[in-house]
């Protein structure tokens, strides 16, 4: 299934507005339970990536969708340069057909692109599993600390526990600090 899917590497900066559009009505689809988020051209419900993988059909129509943004993220007061990956997603009919090993391999090119320490990605704890196979490991006892905005545009603070997996790219595993993380802004 995967050879028939044309994948892209897109700065931000380089999608249209039928880009975003495309991207937001499958957002809506693989996440229907947030699907309020994903309306019009609005295809990020936290910050707007700087690179996206993108997987389309012949027609166009997106199949599959990250985005990943450089931050620093402070973990047990350590600034670490991490690659925030987030709305990752593939079109529900698509799903467990390995077209999600294809996205996350591709965005770990992109992760060595970026010369980044680590991936990093909160993982609703359904997806560890699947997330560890493609080799991220989850922080144990990780609590993370954002700022998190709800559909209508409102800021509040979130902190979560547990989920947190990062990638090792340009630093070892053993590298990662020990501590809360602190996200200092918004996921993508």
């Amino acid at each position: 299934m995967t050879d028939d899917i044309r994948w892209e590497v897109v700065e931000e900066s380089a999608l249209s507005l039928p880009d975003h559009e495309a991207i937001a009505a499958m957002l809506g689809q693989a996440f229907p339970d947030w699907s309020h988020w994903y309306v019009g051209g609005r295809d990020y419900a936290g910050m707007q990536p700087e690179r996206r993988v993108v997987g389309r059909d012949a027609d166009g129509v997106v199949l599959a969708h990250l985005g990943i943004r450089r931050m620093f993220v402070t973990v047990g007061g350590e600034d670490v340069l991490v690659g925030d990956t987030g709305i990752v997603a593939v079109a529900p009919g698509l799903q467990g057909t390995g077209v999600g090993r294809e996205l996350l391999d591709r965005a770990h090119a992109v992760l060595e692109g970026l010369r980044v320490a680590f991936g990093l990605l909160g993982a609703g704890e359904d997806r560890i599993p699947f997330y560890a196979h493609m080799g991220w490991h989850e922080v144990e006892g990780a609590v993370g600390t954002f700022s998190a905005f709800t559909a209508d545009g409102v800021g509040v603070t979130e902190t979560e526990q547990g989920g947190w997996m990062i990638r090792p790219v340009a630093a070892r595993l053993e590298d990662w600090p020990t501590g809360e993380i602190l996200l200092n802004g918004q996921q993508v």
